[in-house]
């Protein structure tokens, strides 16, 4: 699968994606950490985490290119991820 396919849910695949896509994706995520969500759009909320939970979790499960480091990152914001829809 390329980066251009689409999954069935409509999310575009992470296993292929080139530096600058995975910063933005970073990003993303950061940008994720820092607010608290309204009771009303915990929802919608807890939806994008696990659509980013599951990029990210099918990005290490096909890492065999990775470094350790970015393994452990991975790791890091997958559990991170994890934290947070269990709080919501």
């Amino acid at each position: 699968m390329t980066n251009t396919e689409q999954l069935t849910d409509g999310l575009k695949s992470i296993t292929g994606l080139t530096d600058q896509e995975y910063e933005a994706l970073s990003a993303a995520l950061a940008k994720m950490r820092a607010p608290k969500v309204e009771a009303g759009d915990s929802g919608v909320h807890s939806k994008m985490l696990s659509a980013v939970r599951h990029q990210l979790q099918q990005r290490l499960n096909n890492g065999s290119h990775l470094s350790d480091d970015e393994k452990t990152k991975l790791m890091h914001d997958i559990a991170e991820l994890d934290r947070k829809m269990y709080a919501l």
